[in-house]
């Protein structure tokens, strides 16, 4: 199968489908494992807060006037560096999970064709799969 570049219609590369299929659905699992990896420090980072805040609401109140705690404005840009951020890392991430997705589908049900037109973006994935595949041979 010709892997034709989605700009300018260059050949990228010339497989056979199954490898295509086996390349596109490895780039599928290491997406998914990297949104399974995010989702571990958003609540690594949730149960951090949750922590620091029964133990301040533990203290008695004289310790609580001597302890410093950051202003809410510290702690709203922290949350959505750890949190917000993420979240929308994430979607797109399950964005790029669609897309190969469709990409699959249409594979899969257009075996006898011997071209398909993949974004930049995905070529860019099977590069960076086919280097670290290199790499490790």
């Amino acid at each position: 199968m010709k892997i034709v570049d989605e700009l300018y219609h260059n050949l990228f590369l010339q497989i056979p489908s199954e490898t295509l299929i086996e390349m596109l659905e490895r780039i599928k699992q290491q997406k998914e494992q990297e949104i399974e990896h995010i989702k571990q420090k958003i609540n690594k980072y949730q149960q951090k807060k949750s922590a620091e805040e029964a133990l301040y609401q533990s203290m008695s109140p004289l310790r609580k006037f001597f302890t410093g705690r950051p202003a809410s404005h510290h702690q709203a840009v922290e949350y959505i560096v750890h949190v917000k951020e993420r979240l929308k890392l994430i979607e797109k991430i399950k964005q790029r999970i669609t897309e190969l997705d469709h990409i699959l589908t249409t594979l899969r049900t257009n075996l006898s064709e011997n071209e398909i037109v993949l974004s930049n973006a995905v070529i860019d994935e099977l590069k960076q799969l086919r280097e670290m595949e290199e790499l490790q041979e």
